[in-house]
């Protein structure tokens, strides 16, 4: 099987503050993996979990920490086969 690997840009972060990034499959796949690059001001390198699929299989979350630099963002992407 084989399926499309989709990237999805997460939000900007707002100084300490809180935000989820979150790449959805297309309808009919189911996520597999996933995990995030990341730019900005600063980097978040130390972002302990690195996503987690959400709670229908049909993307990948990946949370930021609540000490974020301003105009940094986080880019989520899953890795999506096709269901069925």
């Amino acid at each position: 099987m084989s399926g499309p690997s989709i990237t999805v840009n997460g939000p900007s972060v707002p100084a300490n503050g809180v935000a989820v990034a979150t790449a959805e499959c297309p309808t009919g796949y189911t996520v597999v993996s996933g995990g995030y690059t990341s730019d900005g001001p600063n980097t978040y390198g130390g972002i302990g979990e690195k996503g987690h699929p959400n709670g229908t299989n049909t993307g990948w979350v990946v949370p930021t920490p609540l000490d974020n630099t301003p105009g940094a963002a986080i880019h989520a992407w899953a890795i999506c086969l096709p269901f069925g």
